[in-house]
C-alpha cells in the first residue's frame, strides 16, 4: 500500500515506534541501574567479608595488632594501604598466593580516602577503579579495597546487550506495526475511495447506482467493520432515496402530462362548442352547444377539484381524525349510489351496532362515493354490488364487491395510481371518469393510518379498506 504524507497510517506508525523506543530505552536504563546496584551491593558485601577476615570488624577504633595481608581467605585483587603513626606509608596488592607492593601514587590515592566507615569508589593510577573503605586502627590508618573492573565489564556487556535488544525490538515493532496498521486501515482506505466515487456521481437526475464498499473481512465487533457496515447501510438508504426520488419525479412528470391531457380535452370541447354556438343556424343547435359547454365545464370542474384534493393530501394536510360511524356513512353512500345507478343491484352486509373509526366524515364519505361510483361506472347493467362492514381486532374493514368482468391483470397493480384506466386510449366513458377516484381513496385512507387493497378475478372484484377503530390503542 502506497502511503501519502498526512495519512492516518503515516502518522500512527512513527508514534507507535517512538513510544516503543522510549519504553525499551527506559527498561534498558532501569535494568542497567538495577544490575549496577545489585553488583555493587555484592561487592560491598565482599568488601565487608574481607575486612572481617582481617579482623578489622572488632579492631576498628580499638586496641590490637593489624593482621597481615597473608590472612587466609583474602581474595585476589584486594588492595590495602597503611599509614603508620610515624608517617610511614605501606601498600600491597594481593596476587596469586603472594602480595605485591603498589605504586606510591596509588597508595597516596588510597590514603586520601576519609576514614568515615563508608564505601567509596576511587580510580587508582595504574590499577583502575576500586571500591574502598578506610578505618582508623591502633596501627594507623588502614584502607582496604576490591577492584570494580569485573563489575564495569559486566555492566558494559549488559548495556550493549540491552541496546541490541532495544534496536531489535524497535525494528520488529516498525515492521509489525506497518503490516498491522496497513491491514487495519485498509477498510478505511476502501471507505474513502468509495466516498470519493460517490461524490463524483451525478445525483441531480436520472437513475443512480451507488457503489458499495469492497474491503477485507474483519471481526464482527471491530470498530472499522461497524463503520463500514453503517456506511454501506447509509449508501443503501441514499440509493433507495434516489430511486424513490426518480420514481416520484417520473410519477410527477406522468401526472402533469396526464393532467394536461385531461384538461385539454374539456377545454378543446368547450372551445369547439362555443364556436358552434356562435355559428349555430338554429336555436336548437345553440341550445345543444350550450348544454355541452356546461357538461364539459362540470367535468373539468370535477377534475380540477380532484386534483386539488390530491394536492392537499400529498402535502400531508390531513384533518384531525375524529370518531365516525362507518355504518352510517356506508348506508348514506349506498343509498346515493342506488339512486344514481338503478340498473345495478345494491346489497348491504352490515353489523347491527355502530362501528366508529378514526377518520374525517366528509373524506370518508368521499371514499365510499368513489368506490361505489367505480363499481357502477366500470360494470355493466345488472351487476350486483355488495358493501360489507366488519370489525377485525383493532380495525374496521369496509369491502365493496361486485360480480362484474373484473380488472385486467395488466392494470390491477396500477389501479390505485392516478389516471389509471383499463383502456389505453384515454377516452372518457359516458360517466366522465377522471381516473383519480381510486387514487383519492388510497391517499385518504392511508392518511388516517389505514390501508386500501384490491382483489380481482372474473366475476369477483373486491375493493377493501381498513381503518383504525376509535377508542382502541
Amino acid at each position: 500500500m502506497t502511503r501519502s504524507k498526512g495519512t492516518l497510517a503515516s502518522q500512527l506508525q512513527p508514534r507507535v515506534v517512538i513510544t516503543v523506543a522510549v519504553m525499551t530505552l527506559l527498561v534498558s536504563l532501569a535494568t542497567v541501574v538495577a544490575a549496577r546496584s545489585i553488583l555493587y551491593g555484592q561487592l560491598d558485601a565482599e568488601l565487608e567479608a574481607t575486612q572481617v577476615l582481617q579482623g578489622l570488624g572488632g579492631q576498628a577504633g580499638g586496641g590490637g595488632a593489624v593482621p597481615g595481608i597473608e590472612t587466609p581467605g583474602i581474595q585476589r585483587g584486594t588492595i590495602m594501604a597503611l599509614r603508620l603513626p610515624n608517617g610511614t606509608e605501606l601498600g600491597s596488592l594481593v596476587g596469586d598466593g603472594a602480595f605485591e607492593p603498589i605504586s606510591s601514587a596509588a597508595g597516596q590515592a588510597l590514603l586520601e580516602v576519609p576514614a568515615d566507615d563508608q564505601k567509596h569508589t576511587v580510580a587508582l593510577p595504574g590499577y583502575g577503579g576500586y571500591r574502598v573503605e578506610a578505618h582508623t586502627t591502633p596501627a594507623g590508618q588502614l584502607v582496604v579495597g576490591l577492584p570494580t573492573s569485573d563489575i564495569n565489564r559486566s555492566l558494559l556487556w549488559l548495556s550493549l546487550f540491552a541496546v541490541g535488544v532495544s534496536l531489535v525490538a524497535v525494528s520488529a515493532t516498525a515492521l509489525v506495526t506497518r503490516t498491522v496498521i496497513d491491514r487495519a486501515t485498509e477498510p478505511l482506505v476502501a471507505l474513502t475511495e468509495t466516498a470519493d466515487e460517490v461524490s463524483r456521481l451525478e445525483l441531480a437526475r436520472g437513475t443512480v447506482e451507488v457503489p458499495r464498499m469492497q474491503g477485507p473481512m474483519l471481526p464482527e465487533n471491530n470498530e472499522v467493520t461497524r463503520l463500514s457496515e453503517a456506511f454501506d447501510q447509509m449508501l443503501g438508504r441514499v440509493e433507495e432515496a434516489l430511486g424513490a426520488r426518480e420514481a416520484s419525479e417520473a410519477k410527477l412528470r406522468r401526472f402533469v402530462a396526464d393532467a394536461s391531457h385531461e384538461l385539454r380535452n374539456p377545454l378543446a370541447a368547450i372551445r369547439g362548442y362555443a364556436e358552434l354556438a356562435g355559428r349555430a343556424p338554429t336555436p336548437q343547435d345553440a341550445a345543444f352547444a350550450t348544454r355541452r359547454i356546461g357538461a364539459e365545464s362540470e367535468r373539468m370542474t370535477k377534475l380540477v377539484q380532484d386534483l386539488l384534493l390530491l394536492a392537499r393530501l400529498d402535502s400531508e394536510v390531513t384533518p384531525e381524525p375524529r370518531p365516525v360511524d362507518v355504518v352510517e356513512v356506508v348506508l348514506n353512500a349506498v343509498s346515493d349510489a342506488q339512486a344514481a345507478g338503478r340498473t345495478h343491484r345494491w346489497l348491504l352486509n352490515l353489523p347491527d351496532d355502530a362501528v366508529e373509526v378514526l377518520a374525517d366524515a366528509d373524506q370518508l364519505q368521499q371514499v365510499m362515493v368513489n368506490l361505489l361510483s367505480n363499481a357502477r361506472t366500470h360494470t355493466p347493467a345488472g351487476t350486483t354490488v355488495t358493501t360489507s362492514v366488519w370489525v377485525d381486532g383493532a380495525t374496521a374493514t369496509v369491502e365493496v364487491a361486485d360480480d362484474g368482468a373484473g380488472i385486467p391483470p395488466e392494470i390491477l397493480p396500477h389501479v390505485f395510481e392516478r389516471f389509471a384506466r383499463a383502456d389505453d386510449s384515454r377516452a372518457h366513458s359516458a360517466a366522465h371518469s377522471t381516473g383519480l377516484g381510486l387514487a383519492i381513496v388510497k391517499a385518504v385512507v392511508e392518511g388516517f393510518g389505514g390501508t386500501a387493497s384490491v382483489h380481482s378475478a372474473p366475476g369477483d372484484t373486491r375493493f377493501r379498506i381498513t381503518l383504525p377503530l376509535a377508542g382502541r390503542p
